[in-house]
């Protein structure tokens, strides 16, 4: 089973529809942050890490 985090999740004034997939909690974490750069989001800060962290469901 993989994980997945939903970017409105993380942030829910982007109305942003994506969702990141990964096989760990460290692969969605990796793709989130390159995701985050379709946002213009150039800085990953301990705060963002914390928020995707805190996002991540297993996928069902």
């Amino acid at each position: 089973m993989g994980k997945v985090v939903e970017c409105a999740k993380v942030d829910p004034s982007s109305g942003c529809t994506h969702v990141v997939r990964g096989k760990t909690d460290e692969e969605v974490l990796k793709n989130a942050m390159e995701h985050a750069k379709q946002h213009g989001i150039r800085e990953v800060t301990p705060d963002l890490i914390a928020k995707v962290k805190a996002a991540i469901r297993d996928e069902k």
